[in-house]
């Protein structure tokens, strides 16, 4: 029995297995200033999981073409318009706003066709029949019933346009609202918080001590996490299990597979590490293990491995002084700077 070698010159669809340079599933990209995870929109679109396979066919395998991309961005458009039209249906229907209007009684009004008055006054003869003896038409040259007629309608053409200004008064007061909190959530997120930590120093270097629970943190972006977190309660945005009923990070994810259900998490095949997203085993080995470079600063030529690192190196260059302290407002080029010039609010000295 013969067995067919699959040969992969670049990367394959997992969708189409087309092969050529395509995006990774599990890397963030950027639409329309929404960050996008093409494996996580297959799970949400159609339920279905493409588990990346261990090796070095990680990379290779683990992508999508731009084609499938497309589809899938309009597969998951088309979802969330579903989904939006379906709620504020619900919605209008919960609140007895939706009402039926009889269509057929309304379109015989307006189509018919009145050539003159008289013939007006004849269909309503012909439909009182001459039954009631008390009722008398007068042949006056401005019919009142005609005028009787197109107030109604008016009236009714005016409650019509009334609801529909409520309905969208509602609709622009409900966005307000969801602006209001995305900025008070900003707000909040940007607000100063050296209030809460004391700074202090040990054996180890500077620590910031947490003024609430007395956690000691060695970064102020570990204590601004645990201040958010823990005392102001904003937690992360938790995603559901392929397996299970847990929630977890998204960083935590690939852990949990492991340690739960048995299924390897992305690591490097030179030195074993593990990532919780398959694009950064490849940015590892390029970085670590290819010694690639491709951040070059334009001043002096030097080239870095990543553009933090780049970014970092160019305050050499120019007049910013990008770090400031948080005490007295001093402003340093160098973070290193910073760290030592704290030390003086200690009355403090490093040897």
């Amino acid at each position: 029995m013969s067995v067919e070698i699959w040969k992969i010159e670049k990367n394959l669809c997992r969708c189409c297995h087309s092969d050529g340079a395509f995006d990774n599933l599990a890397e963030p990209k950027q639409n329309l200033d929404q960050e996008e995870i093409y494996s996580n929109m297959l799970k949400e679109c159609f339920n279905i999981e493409i588990i990346p396979v261990p090796g070095e066919l990680c990379t290779a395998t683990y992508t999508i073409c731009k084609a499938c991309i497309s589809r899938l961005q309009d597969a998951s458009s088309f979802k969330k318009q579903v989904l939006d039209c379906e709620g504020r249906f619900m919605d209008l229907y919960l609140n007895n706003t939706i009402k039926v209007t009889n269509h057929e009684k309304e379109s015989l009004i307006k189509e018919e066709d009145i050539d003159s008055e008289a013939e007006f006054k004849d269909g309503f003869i012909s439909l009182d029949d001459g039954h009631d003896e008390d009722y008398d038409i007068k042949q006056d040259e401005d019919d009142p019933d005609s005028d009787e007629l197109n107030i109604t309608l008016k009236n009714r053409k005016a409650k019509v346009k009334q609801k529909m200004e409520k309905t969208r008064s509602r609709q622009r007061t409900k966005q307000d609202a969801k602006k209001t909190k995305s900025l008070g959530t900003k707000e909040k997120k940007g607000a100063d918080l050296s209030q809460h930590y004391t700074i202090r120093e040990d054996q180890y270097g500077i620590a910031y001590s947490c003024n609430i629970c007395s956690n000691v943190f060695r970064k102020r972006d570990c204590f601004k996490q645990h201040y958010r977190q823990v005392h102001l309660k904003q937690r992360p945005k938790l995603i559901g299990c392929y397996y299970c009923e847990e929630k977890v990070s998204p960083h935590m994810r690939a852990y949990h597979l492991e340690k739960a259900h048995g299924v390897p998490a992305p690591s490097c095949g030179a030195c074993g590490k593990k990532f919780p997203y398959p694009f950064q085993v490849l940015r590892h080995q390029k970085t670590y293990h290819m010694g690639e470079k491709k951040f070059v600063c334009n001043v002096c030529d030097m080239t870095f491995a990543s553009r933090g690192n780049l970014v970092q190196h160019q305050v050499k260059h120019s007049s910013l002084r990008p770090f400031k302290c948080d005490l007295c407002e001093e402003t340093f080029k160098l973070k290193k700077h910073l760290s030592r010039h704290r030390l003086t609010h200690l009355n403090q000295r490093r040897s």
